[in-house]
């Protein structure tokens, strides 16, 4: 099984010929990202279907111009489902998914568990708000936040776990787990974003014991919409988990990684 991923938290699956993709996403056209983002677009439209973790703008907005001319398949809760279908996305192409549905794509098994989005925090948004780049372009951060409450996830982030040639991994849509919901352990990997918080890594530190996993993958770390994202260093996460001796890394955009 293959696994790409093309910045915030846009993952591609591949496996004796299927392909699926997870939250496709652009980010913004600013002229230093056109070069990936055309890249992106090439590979996101090549899935035989696509699977929604929320309905944030930074995880459906492109999905209309993506597969507007296309017969690939969207999943996703019932909120995101309306906001695509607002915005031109005919109803046929849209597949209502639920916490416990199951379903099988291709030579992939994907089961959906409820999840929780993360809280953002006094920390986070001082950091958003006082930032140089927030100071030089106001109101760019305001046409964002005005885009996110159009986007709205409404208690729906999924985890999504995918199964394929003997292997399992569990992707989670934001930084949390749900209390009530009994998830499966031991994947072989783990893919989580690590943004959204002042402190990530304390955010997602609690996950990752509660679903010991074989191999953390972080994504969504990336500054794709700026000034409401920023880079966040991975390093010193990634290197205390290999130090404590769970594999670990930030993925690299557009890296293949053999799982």
């Amino acid at each position: 099984m293959k696994l790409s991923w093309y910045g915030t938290a846009a993952v591609m699956l591949e496996s004796e010929g299927s392909r699926i993709v997870f939250d496709p996403f652009l980010g913004l056209p600013l002229k230093d990202a056109l070069c990936r983002r055309e890249l992106a677009a090439i590979r996101y439209r090549t899935a035989d279907a696509v699977l929604v973790t929320h309905g944030h703008f930074d995880h459906i907005l492109d999905i209309p111009s993506l597969y507007r001319d296309s017969d690939v398949l969207i999943y996703a809760t019932k909120t995101p489902c309306h906001t695509l279908l607002a915005h031109g996305v005919n109803k046929d192409k849209l597949q209502l998914i639920a916490p416990g549905s199951a379903v099988s794509i291709g030579s992939f098994r994907i089961t959906a568990y409820q999840g929780r989005h993360c809280r953002f925090d006094l920390g986070v948004i001082l950091k958003t708000v006082l930032k140089k780049d927030t100071l030089l372009h106001p109101q760019r951060l305001i046409e964002l936040l005005q885009l996110n409450r159009r986007y709205p996830e409404n208690g729906e982030t999924l985890l999504y776990e995918i199964e394929a040639e003997g292997k399992r991994i569990q992707l989670t849509g934001s930084m949390g787990l749900d209390a009530d919901t009994r998830y499966p352990t031991n994947a072989d990997v783990l893919i989580l974003p690590f943004q959204g918080t002042g402190d990530p890594a304390a955010t997602v530190m609690p996950i990752i014991r509660q679903l010991k996993p074989k191999a953390v993958y972080l994504d969504h770390y990336d500054d794709a919409f700026p000034p409401l994202s920023s880079r966040i260093n991975t390093l010193r996460f990634t290197s205390k988990l290999l130090f404590g001796g769970l594999p670990a890394a930030a993925m690299k955009y557009g890296k293949v990684y053999e799982i």
